[in-house]
């Protein structure tokens, strides 16, 4: 074997393996990535149940009977003249009842 032929296999070899630990070490980084961004996704959603159960939670017909009776609550109950009361038909009344 010529020194030129071991030097072009040697070239060969090395380019090769350059490239093989490039791509191991990619392969690791976007390992590490992936890892991150579950974490965050997982964070999200965490964030997102909390938030929607704050949400349920000032929708409730608890709270808003809590604020509605409040004190200094701007809140307040219809009064009767602002109420209408509606005459239904005996037909109208049978298909309300079923």
């Amino acid at each position: 074997m010529t020194l030129k032929t071991w030097i072009q296999i040697m070239s060969f070899a090395t380019v090769t393996a350059l490239m093989y630990i490039n791509m191991q070490t990619q392969i690791v980084d976007l390992a590490y990535k992936a890892k991150d961004k579950q974490t965050s996704v997982h964070k999200l959603m965490d964030t997102n149940g909390a938030l929607t159960h704050q949400v349920l939670a000032l929708k409730s017909a608890n709270n808003l009977g809590n604020r509605l009776l409040e004190k200094d609550s701007k809140m307040q109950f219809m009064g009767r003249d602002r109420v209408m009361t509606l005459v239904l038909s005996a037909r109208e009344a049978r298909a309300w009842d079923h």
